[in-house]
């Protein structure tokens, strides 16, 4: 399955499965598969972490079959019962798949970016770092959704730093990199805007860049959609790149990271519980400023296309 969050018509966020048809509405959906649907629409984590005895990731699937079955064209909606349950993409507005996080476990996955962004300022990056991942916590005021219009930071020096998000299934405690890659549902993208400047400042004094902006989606891909990119050694072999106005500026493949998804989640749930929807980020992985790529300006349009993950795409103000 494909998941996502969005918004069609006022303000409340419902919960969707991503189709090649359009976006099913789950709430919509449950009265496919129970006597009513819930008075109000759960939200995705809520659906992940089976707070409702009803509207869980089983229940879900099979809405997906349903309307699968039912449907005989692409693009095009289908009615049950006067209620609209399946939406064009461009009649909806996607939001970051997990639209309700209050904050993520961001990880330093891939050292090569942190070794450069050390060097920049004549540093050496700490040898712990190469014994354990390090984990820190990510927060954004304002989560954005694919197709999104940011607001541009008041800098010259405008980067954007890509990531690769992952978001765990199941509670998990006390487990090894295996067991952590078994526990992860799914996976998306997510870009951080920010200034060039401030980020190295907040990485050599061990924060998290403090962002202008945060991207992520387009949808969360569930692991079940890629288990012919999933190597042996739990990384995933899936070419990730950068373009800005449609020009390719930076790439990387997963394969390449130094540590696993899984080694995360196990060094994260080290003598504690990691919980169901827990969301998982990579840290950066390649950036405008890494590649050498000249700084957003106004306007300018940025993609992180990630083959089975999809392409997340902004524009910046202009």
């Amino acid at each position: 399955m494909r998941l996502t969050s969005f918004r069609r018509d006022g303000t409340r966020i419902h919960a969707g499965i991503a189709t090649e048809h359009g976006i099913i509405d789950v709430h919509e959906g449950m009265a496919l598969v129970n006597d009513e649907r819930p008075a109000t629409p759960a939200s995705l984590s809520d659906i992940i972490r089976g707070t409702n005895e009803t509207v869980h990731l089983g229940a879900v699937s099979v809405i997906q079959e349903v309307i699968e079955q039912l449907q005989s064209g692409s693009d095009i909606s289908y009615w049950f019962g006067g209620v609209e349950m399946l939406m064009r993409r461009n009649d909806v507005q996607l939001l970051a798949p997990l639209a309700d996080i209050p904050y993520w476990r961001r990880c330093a996955l891939h050292l090569p970016s942190y070794e450069a962004l050390f060097r920049r300022s004549g540093e050496a990056m700490p040898m712990h770092w190469y014994e354990h991942i390090p984990i820190w916590a990510g927060y954004a005021p304002q989560l954005w959704g694919d197709r999104a219009v940011l607001p541009f930071p008041d800098t010259t020096q405008c980067d954007v730093e890509c990531e690769v998000v992952w978001v765990i299934g199941r509670d998990v405690r006390d487990c090894d990199a295996e067991e952590g890659l078994d526990a992860i549902l799914g996976l998306c993208l997510m870009a951080t805007v920010v200034d060039a400047t401030r980020a190295t400042e907040d990485v050599l004094h061990g924060q998290w860049s403090r962002p202008s902006g945060v991207v992520m989606g387009p949808v969360l891909t569930c692991v079940d959609e890629l288990v012919e990119f999933m190597l042996p050694d739990g990384r995933f072999r899936v070419d990730v790149r950068l373009l800005v106005n449609d020009v390719q500026v930076a790439h990387i493949n997963l394969r390449d990271v130094h540590y696993t998804m899984g080694s995360a989640v196990a060094h994260a749930c080290d003598g504690q519980s990691v919980e169901a929807a827990s969301v998982f980020s990579s840290g950066v992985v390649m950036s405008l400023s890494l590649a050498g790529g000249a700084w957003l300006v106004p306007g300018d349009t940025v993609e992180i296309d990630a083959g089975p993950l999809g392409a997340l795409r902004w524009t910046m103000e202009g």
